[in-house]
């Protein structure tokens, strides 16, 4: 049995693991995989449970958080706010996937996996997955409707910089970007080899294995791809996304081969 101090597991940082972790689980970027790999990591006792899923528990919390203080392992689409509220300070990570991807697979899994019951089709709760089964994808992507916003216009840079369910935003990119230097690990969804490189050093352990979950492909040749204007329209409502993203991606590639390293646009 591990001995425990002060709430510290002392074989593992004898082994050199974090004690605690948070996981900023970006949704719909492979991250139910990493979500469940990281898990495996810590006893189920010490997992913090759900603490919100959406815009709507995010308002019904109104950030009350401190009765989920105290675990050493905390996961789910959680913003800065909540990591500031249990445990700032503490070690983190999270996921990325190319933004532009990410929000055609948000829309693809709303329309073609999330069913909705007829009391669930009126409530505002799921407007933004209602409108995903009535809109085709580029003006779904595109809209302007504020419950599709929250999952269309840099989702990734609230999330790591307040909360991925709030518009409101007061910080700047640095915020993002220091924070990301600060994490432990992340993974990249379209780098799945060298993420979990990196992970076994980051973790002195390899994680699990971490297959493609909820992989939702298109239905018809409609589906295949945006059109020039839809993708032109999300790169704008995700300049910031885009950033951290070929950030996050650099950093990676320089963690597994520990050389400095810059892409090419």
């Amino acid at each position: 049995m591990n001995a425990r101090k002060g709430g510290v597991d002392r074989s593992r940082a004898e082994a050199g693991m974090a004690d605690t972790l948070f996981f900023f689980h970006n949704p719909k970027a492979g991250g139910t995989s990493v979500e469940d790999a990281l898990r495996s990591l810590f006893p189920d006792e010490r997992c913090c449970p759900r603490i919100e899923n959406d815009a709507t528990e995010h308002a019904q919390r109104a950030g009350r958080y401190a009765g989920f203080r105290g675990y050493d392992f905390y996961a789910g689409h959680y913003g800065f706010d909540i990591y500031q509220a249990v445990g700032s300070g503490m070690a983190a990570a999270t996921n990325f996937r190319w933004p532009i991807d990410r929000i055609v697979s948000v829309y693809r899994y709303f329309h073609h996996i999330v069913e909705l019951s007829d009391s669930q089709v009126r409530d505002p709760r799921f407007r933004a997955v209602r409108l995903a089964k009535t809109l085709c994808m580029d003006d779904f992507v595109t809209c302007d409707d504020p419950a599709v916003q929250l999952h269309t216009h840099d989702h990734h840079f609230r999330q790591l910089t307040g909360s991925g369910w709030s518009m409101a935003n007061e910080q700047d990119l640095s915020a993002a970007i220091r924070l990301i230097n600060q994490m432990v690990w992340f993974y990249v969804c379209e780098h799945p080899h060298e993420s979990l490189a990196w992970a076994e050093e980051a973790f002195c352990r390899a994680l699990p294995e971490i297959p493609r979950l909820n992989i939702t492909r298109p239905d018809s040749a409609s589906e295949t791809g945006l059109s020039a204007r839809a993708c032109r329209q999300l790169i704008l409502q995700n300049e910031r996304d885009i950033v951290l993203y070929q950030y996050a991606l650099e950093r990676l590639i320089a963690q597994v081969t520990h050389e400095p390293s810059r892409l090419v646009a």
